[in-house]
């Protein structure tokens, strides 16, 4: 339809530089040659896009219901708590001290304080075998850059076929 627009001599005075690179693009339309399966591999790159994006989608959709359902367990589970009135048994008890001399609680709670840090701290020393092998492996980091590269020579040769297939 542009092609006989174009062509047509009642082209308005703003369009005159499209119809003269239309006409240009007439002398070479002979020359390509369009693969007959080009419309087939054309349509089946768009269906495996919109496939995967369907999935993308699908996994999103089902993690939100997973924790829509988390959620619904959770306000289920406090609801049951209200009405077994355990916050009222919570604040019916009387906290007393157990200690008459002030120095002497706040020493207890020092040890007990020190006691929970060491533990922690040794649960945390095994991190430390993460941190090495994280620095070991920070070397192939590189590797990533030769991947982006060798992705970009790829898509390079298949220009060069699309170019090929266009002669």
């Amino acid at each position: 339809m542009l092609r006989e627009f174009f062509s047509s001599a009642d082209v308005p005075e703003d369009m005159i530089p499209d119809r003269e690179l239309f006409r240009g693009m007439e002398a070479e339309a002979d020359s390509i040659r369009i693969p007959e399966s080009l419309d087939s591999r054309i349509l089946k790159v768009i269906d495996k896009a919109e496939r995967e994006a369907a999935r993308v989608r699908r996994i999103n959709l089902f993690s939100l219901s997973g924790l829509a359902a988390g959620l619904l367990a959770l306000i289920a589970v406090y609801l049951f708590f209200l009405k077994t009135d355990g916050p009222v048994r919570l604040a019916s008890h009387q906290w007393e001290d157990t200690y008459e001399d002030p120095v002497q609680a706040y020493e207890e709670v020092r040890q007990t304080l020190i006691y929970v840090s060491e533990k922690l701290n040794t649960g945390t020393s095994e991190l430390q075998r993460v941190k090495e092998v994280n620095k070991a492996s920070d070397p192939l980091k590189s590797l990533s850059k030769i991947n982006k590269g060798s992705k970009e020579l790829s898509l390079l040769g298949q220009l060069q076929r699309v170019k090929e297939v266009e002669r």
